[in-house]
């Protein structure tokens, strides 16, 4: 794990935020793309005896759906995509999580967590982390862990 993907997190977690705003906004155009049934009618002529018809009848059905159903199938189709991609996001993030986590150097894991995790300033980092410690010093420690 190198400090290029660790400060990826912040912007992965947002990335996640996103695409799950993205599906939500295709659900609810899929939703509000109801068919409208829209009855069509036409008369017709039955046939004819000689030159006179037998009757005229009238011809009622439902009109054609094709093209509303196949943007709804297309827009289920990017939102699976999306899903997809969702669930890849997470899984890099739960990667860099388990990384953070396995740490063995507990002041190292609380810095990695403030900054990566919490999204705190290296100030709000050193506050976090108590007395004796500086926005320098924390950004050193993990500098110097993460060249190792």
């Amino acid at each position: 794990m190198n400090k290029e993907i660790l400060n990826q997190y912040v912007s992965l977690r947002k990335e996640i935020a996103d695409e799950q705003r993205r599906i939500d906004q295709m659900e609810r155009q899929i939703r509000s793309m109801t068919p409208k049934a829209q009855q069509i009618a036409d008369k017709v002529s039955c046939g004819k005896r000689g030159k006179k018809p037998l009757g005229n009848v009238t011809i009622r059905g439902i009109g054609d759906q094709t093209a509303i159903n196949r943007k709804r199938a297309a827009l289920r189709g990017r939102k699976a995509k999306q899903e997809l991609r969702l669930a890849k996001l997470e899984t890099m993030v739960c990667d860099i999580e388990d990384f953070i986590d396995q740490i063995e150097d507990s002041e190292i894991r609380r810095i990695m967590k403030y900054f990566y995790i919490d999204g705190l300033s290296w100030a709000q980092t050193a506050d976090a982390m108590g007395e004796g410690y500086t926005p320098d010093g924390c950004r050193k420690r993990l500098k110097r862990i993460l060249v190792k």
